[in-house]
């Protein structure tokens, strides 16, 4: 007989051990490094992780905390009153600069992410895993988080320019995995139960929560360069220079 209720919380488990990975999902395909079998499988998990991810949905969902935080600002209320549309224009000349830093920090923590994962799992159990982000159910789930995932949290500090925590992460995490299972179906959340049984290295993941939750806190505090901070203030001045000319 099926216990609903205890395959509800192993849904429920399944998900939030997978959903961190997910949001830390690489933008571009991982390749193994050492072309080792072991350092395959690690690469080959990476590469799944990302084919779960809408990345560009990523993006615009923290440029859309990014603006909220814009609009709260008493200066750019200010400005925005006087000439409308400037935080849209500005978000979005933000965009491909914030792309670029993503991709580069994204390669920079590649290695730490998969000596984190080879830390917690087999070959074996990296390819079982792999195999279920591929999977219509493990695409169905993963596209849920990152439909209900909102880096409000994570974000939180924009004005104060206070270190992210991975207390923040996790919040934000928690958010997108309640509203993900919440709105599943009961068949899926039966087979998600079920698979979470039979497979049990799914929610060994959960073993790599907290290692995880650090890791995107550190790539969030990840300083700018150089080139990209000045990126980002000709974006400013360009914007503002054009719709507040100097009379």
């Amino acid at each position: 007989m099926i216990r609903l209720p205890r395959l509800r919380s192993l849904a429920a488990g399944l998900a939030l051990a997978l959903a961190p990975l997910a949001v830390l999902a690489p933008v571009t395909p991982a390749m193994a490094q050492a072309g080792d079998a072991s350092d395959a499988a690690y690469g080959d998990l990476y590469d799944a992780m990302e084919s779960s991810v809408d990345q560009g949905m990523m993006v615009d969902k923290a440029l859309v905390v990014l603006g909220r935080e814009f609009a709260a600002s008493a200066e750019f209320k200010i400005a925005e009153a006087e000439s409308p549309g400037l935080i849209k224009e500005m978000i979005d000349n933000l965009r491909p600069i914030f792309v670029s830093q993503s991709e580069r920090v994204r390669k920079l923590y590649r290695p730490t992410t998969l000596a984190l994962l080879a830390r917690h799992l087999t070959p074996d159990e990296a390819t079982s895993i792999a195999a279920f982000y591929r999977s219509d159910l493990g695409r169905k789930l993963m596209g849920g988080m990152v439909e209900n995932y909102s880096p409000d949290a994570t974000l939180s500090n924009l004005e104060s320019q206070a270190p992210v925590t991975a207390e923040q992460v996790q919040t934000d995490i928690s958010n997108a995995t309640n509203a993900t299972i919440s709105a599943m179906s009961q068949d899926d959340l039966i087979e998600l139960g079920k698979l979470a049984m039979a497979k049990p290295e799914l929610l060994k993941l959960s073993l790599i929560g907290k290692g995880v939750q650090e890791l995107r806190a550190q790539m969030e505090n990840e300083p700018l360069t150089a080139e990209e901070d000045a990126a980002i203030v000709a974006v400013v001045e360009d914007v503002f220079n054009r719709r507040f000319p100097a009379e």
